[in-house]
């Protein structure tokens, strides 16, 4: 039996460094970059993610899964000709938003990519520790809330085709497996490729949608990359999300490549799951003209609770200034 050294790759020969076992490859680091830099390519044109002339704002945290997706996206947008614009939220979070933005920054900063920075503390008064704090909600709730919100409004504000999103194929597939079991099945439509824009929500794309967290850190790490490694301390995995990754690992490593089959019969589909949307026409919010299911917006709600006043006009205006001051309002 061959050991790790003597194992090579199936393309060129030289020592291999990963298998790619749903294509029955043994790959080396310039082979596996080169897969993966490719899969990126063909899901972008495969579900139409990007296209020549278009603005794509890029959530950017700072982790493994966005900075390889910025990376992946300005790379593609050289051959594809479409702008990357970064985005990054810092949310007040002691050391480790400290870090994470200095990471972003320095990196957009090594590839040229314009870089938008906006700090939660100036924008509402408030940290995410703050609001954790005060209003006893769980962090995840609250942090997601406050990021749709402002990407939302920053995409609304620089005219971007779409918002791009690092969450890759193990992000996805559990929770979408989770909310078919659970017949949660509008949500579904949430969680494909992408989302078209309407209503005012500028639409998501996802560009490591049929690349695996393993792929990624390996990317990461063979390219390169600076990130963050640790996770936010405000991040929790519920039970049934991780039980439901683990089975589909384990059905992975029976069938190799079914995850991916997964993922392209969701998007085939994701029309389906549309359909069956129950949910009347989103309003405007009153206060900020934010999409909203009701007459105030949710973050308006939420600023309203903590700050005492709804704060989405006075944000949006704040918003204005700091991409005035980058040259990248119209």
């Amino acid at each position: 039996m061959k050991t790790s050294k003597e194992i090579r790759c199936s393309l060129c020969g030289e020592p291999a460094v990963t298998r790619i076992t749903y294509a029955k490859l043994w790959l080396c680091k310039k082979h596996f970059i080169e897969f993966i830099e490719k899969r990126v390519l063909e899901t972008l044109n495969r579900y139409k993610l990007a296209g020549r002339g278009q603005r794509i704002l890029a959530a950017v945290s700072g982790g493994k899964d966005s900075i390889t997706m910025l990376y992946l996206l300005h790379k593609a947008s050289m051959e594809m000709g479409f702008k990357v614009i970064a985005l990054h939220i810092d949310l007040g979070i002691g050391i480790y938003s400290k870090i994470s933005r200095e990471t972003v920054e320095h990196f957009c900063q090594s590839l040229g990519i314009p870089l938008i920075t906006l700090d939660l503390k100036t924008l509402i008064g408030y940290s995410l520790p703050e609001l954790v704090h005060k209003m006893r909600r769980p962090p995840c709730s609250i942090c997601g809330l406050i990021k749709r919100y402002l990407m939302n409004v920053v995409a609304q504000e620089i005219k971007a085709d779409a918002v791009a999103l690092g969450h890759h194929l193990d992000d996805l597939m559990p929770y979408i497996f989770k909310n078919f079991i659970l017949q949660n099945l509008f949500e579904i439509s949430k969680l494909g490729p992408k989302t078209e824009s309407e209503n005012g929500l500028v639409g998501r794309i996802r560009p490591l949608y049929e690349v695996s967290e393993h792929e990624i850190a390996l990317y990461a790490k063979l390219s390169n990359l600076p990130f963050v490694y640790e996770e936010c301390p405000y991040a929790g995995k519920k039970k049934l999300d991780k039980q439901v990754k683990e089975f589909l690992n384990s059905l992975e490593g029976l069938h190799p490549g079914i995850k991916i089959s997964f993922a392209r019969a969701v998007a085939r589909n994701i029309h389906v799951y549309k359909a069956l949307s129950t949910t009347k026409p989103l309003k405007k919010c009153t206060v900020c003209g934010a999409p909203s299911s009701d007459d105030m917006c949710s973050f308006c709600k939420l600023t309203n609770r903590v700050a005492g006043k709804p704060l989405g006009a006075e944000v949006r205006l704040k918003i204005r200034d700091v991409l005035s001051s980058l040259g990248l309002l119209e």
